[in-house]
């Protein structure tokens, strides 16, 4: 998949301030044939900043011709955000601006904890399908540093042990109802979930499945991590969630892409999304619209 240059069209209608107008997006992505892609932690808490902040995590506003939706990062480098593939699809529309918001509620967003995307990588194998692993997995690059006291997420090494059975731990801004589509939209809001069995490794490597029957992640968490607590008590990201495999339902089977797996895309992408300088809006943003 193309590189997506997310300053291509400067001139863009949303700002900080149209997050807060208009609440909270709702989730960009629709059905496949292997169910919804998910996007939310149902049965979980919500999280405060400070646990955002050793979390590594990051609220992620898709503005596309399609709408707004949300989706989840984890900070992998001050400059480099880890979601998934999916998150930056333009088969419904083309992408126009990325914010990662630094903050627990996407609702109540300042300019003072949000940051741009300039540049957005999917992996070119990303394919939804059926039968295969989806190489759902992506990179974008931040306008500026994230801020200082956000830690970076510690991802898998050669010793990192990642089985059936374990169990993890899984964020994101999803929605909070097992119901795919319901009466509300609670999406925007930091939370978290453990005690998420891991079920499998696929027999390629590339996927984990987790048992999300009574809990887990849904609509809005898509890009959101799957942390391991290893022999050193410290947290690993094994996981970005991609989707799960009921239609109407956000319980069931959660599918994240293995991070191990893609480690060396992971690392050759970041190197090379930092060695391009960001490319300039061509003209000024207008001002944001009035609150409806």
């Amino acid at each position: 998949m193309k590189t997506v240059s997310l300053l291509k069209l400067g001139g863009l209608a949303l700002t900080v301030s149209l997050l807060s107008a208009c609440g909270q997006p709702n989730s960009p992505k629709g059905e496949t044939e292997d169910g919804l892609i998910a996007g939310n932690i149902v049965g979980g808490a919500n999280l405060s900043v400070d646990v955002q902040k050793q979390a590594g995590v990051v609220g992620l506003v898709i503005v596309s011709d399609a709408g707004m939706g949300t989706c989840t990062g984890s900070l992998i480098s001050k400059r480099i955000v880890l979601t998934a593939a999916h998150c930056l699809d333009e088969s419904e529309g083309a992408i126009r601006k990325i914010y990662a918001v630094f903050t627990n509620d996407v609702s109540k967003a300042t300019r003072d904890n949000v940051i741009a995307g300039v540049t957005g990588k999917a992996h070119e194998s990303f394919a939804p399908s059926v039968a295969l692993s989806w190489n759902d997995v992506a990179l974008i690059k931040l306008a500026a540093d994230a801020p200082a006291d956000f830690k970076l997420v510690r991802l898998p090494s050669r010793s990192t042990q990642i089985r059936a059975n374990v169990k993890a731990t899984q964020m994101g801004f999803g929605k909070a109802e097992a119901t795919r589509t319901p009466a509300t939209d609670t999406s925007g809001v930091f939370r978290g979930v453990s005690g998420i069995n891991l079920l499998r490794v696929t027999a390629d490597g590339k996927e984990l499945h987790f048992d999300e029957t009574n809990k887990g992640s849904c609509n809005g968490d898509s890009g959101g991590p799957a942390y391991i607590r290893e022999s050193d008590g410290k947290l690993t990201q094994i996981g970005v969630n991609s989707r799960g495999t009921l239609r109407d339902s956000c319980l069931g089977t959660g599918i994240y892409t293995n991070v191990a797996a893609h480690m060396s895309w992971i690392r050759s992408t970041s190197a090379n999304l930092m060695a391009v300088a960001a490319p300039s809006p061509a003209t000024p943003a207008p001002t944001a619209p009035a609150a409806p």
